[in-house]
């Protein structure tokens, strides 16, 4: 019988039966022309294979079987009680092992599954803290928010409305602080923590930026004491903060700001079932504008939010912010960069004909920092990619994306 007629009775590949023959377990005759011909002895191995398999035996056991098999004469009852039932045997109770684990391993998470829909259900209402409350400012007259129609629940304000007599106005629903540009907000990555954006994101990528991460996570740490209120702005599209809020002090204080309220309270949600008593603030805005009092803020973290910025801003991120900041305030951040004269420096500019004229160009932090009297203190090239996934629309394919971790001082400090 031909390899073909063989794998075909079989209901197997040819590719197969080859390894099946590779790994000694069929042992058929091979012609001159260096064909195989398949013999009963053949058929009767075969069939021997697919019914150990049948019983989870694996193919380097059953390889073991058939080499004694081979050697020994398995119609005498004796050998068959010595060598076949005892397999057998240990298979079952292999099987029966493996069995209870599966089993243990069913129940836990079934339990585990339970827990996560409790979570998700949960009804506790969640708002705005109270700790932020002396901190509401008008981003324009630098004075405190009129509070309006305010709801309490707990340690939260659910909902109110705040105006200043400039005619600024912004409100608090469903426990997010909702400004006035919040209608013509938007970002340019606008997945945020959709599952189907993972899809579109290369595995190098998601490399390169753990580095990243990595990096800004060991000075976040290292210096926690320092940071009172920490603002991570486009958190709908990336958050860094999350993922090390436990190692920071309790007393710290958190402002995500984004463009998708809806992002926004998911993340408002997890964090809390996470952390209870976070202190934290929720912003919808698109300008980066903020409601808040002027020289508060200790630390901006950067998570690609200036590069995301820049797409859509000829205006250095930064600079809507420097009110907020303390003299002594620092930003930490990581940036992406091409290397001129690349093509996807080329296709930015079409693609986002309102970008920054310097976005994704080496020098830009160091060129907008400088001209806001900031310097970078310190700055690492963590490496790069050429293939970053269709995520990121504006790479041109085989060209180097860089990723550059860096911490911005005052340059007067």
């Amino acid at each position: 019988m031909k390899i073909g007629a063989f794998a075909k009775k079989f209901g197997v590949s040819v590719d197969t039966v080859r390894y099946y023959i590779e790994l000694e377990l069929l042992l058929p005759d091979k012609k001159a022309s260096a064909q195989y011909e398949f013999t009963p002895s053949c058929v009767d191995d075969m069939a021997f294979i697919n019914e150990m398999k049948q019983y989870h035996f694996t193919l380097q056991e059953i390889r073991q079987m058939l080499l004694l098999k081979r050697i020994a004469d398995f119609t005498v009852a004796e050998d068959v009680n010595r060598y076949y039932l005892r397999w057998m045997d240990e298979k079952k109770q292999q099987l029966k092992r493996e069995k209870e684990e599966l089993e243990n391993s069913l129940r836990r998470l079934e339990n585990k599954l339970l827990a996560l829909q409790d979570e998700t259900r949960s009804d506790a209402e969640i708002g705005v803290p109270y700790s932020f409350l002396p901190l509401l400012y008008c981003p324009s007259c630098r004075i405190p928010l009129q509070i309006r129609n305010a709801c309490l629940q707990g340690k939260y304000m659910l909902s109110a409305q705040l105006s200043c007599c400039c005619s600024y106005r912004a409100e608090i629903r469903n426990g997010i602080l909702l400004t006035s540009t919040k209608r013509n907000a938007r970002s340019t990555y606008a997945y945020g923590y959709d599952h189907e954006r993972f899809k579109l994101i290369s595995s190098a990528f998601i490399g390169l930026t753990e580095k990243g991460n990595l990096w800004m996570a060991r000075r976040l740490i290292s210096e926690s004491a320092k940071h009172r209120l920490i603002v991570e702005a486009n958190a709908d599209v990336y958050a860094v903060l999350p993922r090390y809020i436990s190692s920071l002090p309790p007393e710290t204080m958190y402002v995500f700001c984004g463009t998708s309220s809806e992002l926004l309270i998911r993340l408002q949600k997890r964090l809390t079932q996470s952390h209870e008593n976070l202190q934290a603030l929720y912003i919808v805005n698109g300008d980066w504008q903020l409601p808040l009092a002027p020289a508060t803020v200790d630390l901006i973290v950067d998570s690609f939010s200036f590069n995301d910025f820049s797409l859509e801003n000829r205006l250095f991120p930064l600079l809507p912010m420097l009110p907020y900041l303390k003299p002594d305030a620092r930003v930490l951040g990581q940036y992406l960069y091409y290397q001129p004269p690349a093509a996807s420096l080329s296709w930015i500019r079409h693609l986002f004909p309102q970008a920054h004229e310097r976005t994704y160009y080496p020098e830009y932090l160091n060129e907008n920092f400088f001209r806001i009297g900031m310097e970078l203190s310190e700055c690492e090239p963590l490496g790069c990619t050429k293939d970053p996934g269709s995520y990121l629309r504006y790479h041109v394919p085989n060209e180097k994306l860089h990723l550059l971790a860096y911490l911005a001082t005052s340059s007067h400090s």
